[in-house]
Order: C-alpha cells, then structure tokens, then sequence
C-alpha cells in the first residue's frame, strides 16, 4: 500500500478539470450566446427599417427649393393630409421607435399667392385663440455629457433607436431636459394641431454655386392620431447640405431623419445627429444668421462636444 501510486489521468481529464479551464469556457459561451442575440436583433432592425424605408419615402430626385420660414417670414403653408403618406402601424410588441418616412407635398404648377399664405396663418391663430392644441418643436445646442444622460433617460422608457448617422427616442421628463443648464435653445416652433393638415416648414437659403437649391433643414409632421392627453404622429427631418462624396468632392446632397412617436403629459420626443458641425458653404455668414443655425459658430459644436437636438412636445390646449 505504500508503494501503491494512482495512474495519471488522461491529458483531456487534466485539462478538462482544471477549474480555470472550466471558468474560462463558461464565459466563452455566454459571450458568444449574447453576441449572437445582439446580431440578431441588429438584423431584424436593420430589416424593419429597410422595408419601411423601401414602401414609404421622400422623392429624393426632387431639386425643388422649399420656402424657408426666414424669407416667408413665419407665413409657411402646410400641405394637406392628403398629401401625405399613409402611416403603417408601429411595432407594439418592443415599443421602439420606428423609422418612418413622410412624402412631401406634391409640387404644382401653381404658387400659392400671399394672400393664401396669410389666411393659412390666421387660421391657425384663431385655432391658437379657441385653446386648440398645439405641437411645440424646440431645437436646441446639448453638450455631450447631457446627451448622454437623455440617451440612458430614453433607453429606460424602452422607446429609443441609435441608427448609424441619428438617435431617437421618448424623452420621460421634457421640461426637465428643455431646463438643463448645459441644453441652450436656439429656436422654438409652435403650430396649432388640427385634423386636417400635416405640417411643414424649412429654415434654409438658396446655395450660391447652384441658386434652385435650398440648403437647410425642412420638417414634415404627419398627425395620426390625437386626443385630450395623447398625440401620435410622424416626423421627418430632411437635410439639404454640401458634404463631401466618396471621391472626395463636394456637392449637394439628401438626406432624411423619419421616425414614428406617441407623446402626451410629461413625455416629449427628441432626436439628434441630423446636422453637421461644418456648413461648407460660401455664404456660411447668411446661414448661420438664422436662428437653428447659430450653432454652427458654437467651438463645441465644431468639436463634437455638443449636439443639435430637435425637442418635440404637445400642448393640449385648453
């Protein structure tokens, strides 16, 4: 029995058993399991945006201008719903924002006179009179560490969307985010909400190399539902601007920023990344005389400490 001397165990016993070999294959699997669910869900994102991006979007062959707010002096017209396109439903089974793409209005032969524009205008104020409810669109310059706190404050309500160039989502509390010190607004639109009309307006002006295009931001709201306490809807930011190509020259181009959102009491909605820090333009001095564009001559901005960010909330009336 002294002599006696157990056989060794094979190599992959040895192996096998040894407890930080166990660990570390443990850790391995559960990694791979959360990278594949994560692929999973980024795919079937990616799918959902796609086919709504692929059935509903802007007309992007369209090189007409836009009346900016700036030289209409506050007269927008707003197209009617009927020009609009129909909203598919959102998902209901996650409650994220959904991509969404709103069509614009459909361009005529015909200019609507002033005399048009002023009586749109005054049927809104007397909606404003009557205590109807209003949509109240704020955009704002948001320091990054601000950002970043509304991103984790959205991704609580289980409502928000990080796409490639733009992020959205529910914010739970907008007057706090509209009050914090490091959130400076630049410019607020306020617009009478009725049944009848989906919603437009630009800040913008004319490109000097190429005067029929408008550089700026154009927003489309679609309503598509509204009560006493709730407003669902759908929201699209264009942007016109001149940024540089794959061959590296400059020229014109379009892009859009949809999302899908329902918003009532305390909740508002927000989205960000829809402008760059650099206008690249030669009458970068108009540009930025306009209020939303002010921005671009904040040093953060230009640096990517702060962002613009597009703040939407509903006024019920009275």
């Amino acid at each position: 029995m002294e002599n006696f001397k157990p056989a060794t165990p094979p190599a992959w016993k040895r192996f096998f058993g040894n407890p930080l070999i166990q660990l570390s294959l443990l850790v391995v699997v559960a990694g791979g399991v959360g990278v594949s669910l994560y692929q999973k869900g980024q795919q079937n994102l990616e799918r959902r945006v796609s086919y709504l991006r692929s059935t509903v979007q802007i007309n992007p062959t369209s090189n007409e201008p836009v009346q900016p707010i700036a030289e209409a002096q506050d007269l927008a017209e707003a197209p009617t719903t009927d020009q609009a396109s129909q909203a598919p439903q959102a998902d209901g089974a996650d409650g994220v924002v959904t991509a969404y793409k709103v069509n614009p209005p459909t361009v005529t032969a015909a200019t609507p006179t002033a005399a048009a524009l002023v009586d749109d205008k005054n049927k809104e104020r007397s909606l404003a009179k009557t205590g109807a409810p209003h949509l109240v669109v704020y955009y704002a310059e948001v320091s990054r560490g601000s950002l970043n706190g509304l991103f984790a404050a959205s991704r609580s309500t289980g409502q928000f969307m990080n796409f490639n160039d733009y992020s959205a989502g529910i914010v739970p509390n907008i007057r706090r985010s509209l009050s914090a010190p490091q959130t400076k607004i630049l410019h607020k639109e306020d617009r009478a909400l009725d049944n009848s009309k989906t919603l437009q307006w630009s800040y913008g002006l004319k490109d000097r190399r190429d005067p029929s295009v408008e550089i700026g931001l154009t927003t489309f709201f679609e309503l598509s539902e509204m009560d006493n306490n709730n407003l669902r809807g759908n929201l699209e930011i264009q942007r016109t601007w001149r940024e540089p190509t794959s061959s590296g020259a400059m020229e014109i181009q379009r892009k859009s920023f949809p999302a899908i959102f329902e918003i009532g009491g305390d909740t508002g909605f927000f989205m960000s990344g829809v402008l760059p820090p650099q206008s690249n333009l030669e009458n970068d001095d108009e540009l930025t005389a306009i209020d939303v564009f002010k921005i671009l001559r904040s040093p953060q901005f230009r640096t990517g400490d702060s962002e613009l960010v597009i703040f939407v909330e509903f006024e019920k009336g009275n």
